[in-house]
């Protein structure tokens, strides 16, 4: 791709804000935490109730309704919430995608939109000994700094949330946002079973849902003129959301130094008509930079850009997916002349093993 489309793309991306390098302190806890989120497995209908101005001393609540789906990864340390959100004068996709620290004993929560992609900052927290979550980001809220506080109660029976701000470090709160769940069907229609048009673009990755067995080569020194390549043997499972507009790849990556557990997040912005990616490992959560940015072209082939940072020096990083005799082939290259030129440091190719639907 020209390296003026790489521009283009690059300067689509949203800009996220800048994260904070602590969060608001939660109490230490040595408990193993990673089941906390699994009461709220499955499908379920919601009732949102919002605030209607926040931090104006407003009691004027407004509700919506909703369907939501929560599935998990990696034995249970980490799960994404999908569904929809029908407010009075807007509709509204949204996801949460949460993972676990082990060694922090600690959950990071994220949220995002399909218009949006995923948004900082996250929040940070545990659940306690009684079953309630507290989670903490710092944050803004129109140009005022704020302390925000996720919570979750309730987890014996059906689900309670609460977001709340506080402007005075957490002496005092104003929740502006509740939501009741109650477990539902699988079958019940929202918005994961949206139809769009196959030309519009959300299909491009369709060719990837199911289960999958991973072979990746990768250079073992990039940008280094070296030629020394390494294998690695894997597993992977891609599962669609939003009728395919959305959708998380997560495995597991071994290699001759290490195991890696990762997972890729895929959304589709059909209003831009471009996926944006992002990926984390189950060490390191989730990649805190710009999501890679991109679409297919007529021929299946999909590019996808973002700028990056290896060695210190500024790069732009390509990921590039099509299909080979059949099979899902990806490569990852970077560049460090603004696109002009490329070196490929890491390609996978997957051979299926399962189906997901």
């Amino acid at each position: 791709m020209a390296a003026a489309l790489v521009a283009t793309l690059l300067g689509a991306a949203p800009i996220p804000a800048s994260i904070p390098a602590s969060n608001f302190p939660v109490g230490p806890t040595s408990r193993d935490g990673r089941n906390d989120f699994n009461f709220e497995l499955g499908t379920w209908r919601t009732h949102y109730r919002l605030l209607r101005k926040r931090l104006a001393g407003s009691h004027d609540w407004y509700d919506c309704y909703g369907t939501s789906l929560i599935r998990s990864f990696w034995g249970g340390s980490g799960n994404l919430e999908d569904g929809d959100l029908k407010c009075p004068k807007r509709y509204i996709g949204g996801l949460t995608l949460r993972l676990y620290n082990a060694q922090m004993h600690q959950w990071t929560l994220w949220w995002g939109t399909r218009e949006l992609g995923v948004s900082p900052p996250q929040q940070v927290g545990h659940f306690d000994a009684n079953g309630v979550g507290e989670f903490y980001a710092y944050d803004t809220w129109q140009g005022r700094s704020i302390i925000c506080r996720f919570q979750w109660t309730k987890i014996s029976g059906n689900p309670h949330f609460e977001q709340a701000f506080s402007v005075d470090h957490g002496k005092t709160w104003e929740t502006n946002w509740t939501t009741d769940y109650e477990r539902v069907s699988p079958s019940t229609n929202g918005i994961w079973n949206a139809n769009g048009s196959a030309s519009d673009g959300h299909a491009g990755f369709d060719f990837l849902f199911g289960t999958w067995k991973t072979h990746y080569m990768r250079l073992r020194h990039p940008l280094a003129n070296d030629h020394e390549w390494y294998g690695c043997e894997g597993t992977s499972r891609v599962r669609p959301f939003w009728g395919g507009s959305g959708n998380l790849e997560d495995g597991g990556l071994h290699c001759p130094r290490q195991n890696i557990r990762g997972m890729t997040l895929r959304l589709y912005d059909a209003t831009k008509r471009r996926w944006m990616l992002y990926w984390a490992t189950q060490k390191a959560g989730l990649a805190v930079g710009l999501p890679q940015v991109g679409r297919f072209d007529e021929h299946g082939v999909g590019e996808f850009f973002a700028p990056d940072s290896y060695d210190g020096k500024p790069i732009v990083v390509r990921y590039r997916w099509e299909l080979r005799g059949g099979h899902p082939h990806y490569e990852q290259a970077f560049s460090a002349d603004h696109g002009k030129s490329w070196e490929t440091n890491w390609t996978t190719d997957y051979t299926r093993v399962g189906r997901t639907d």
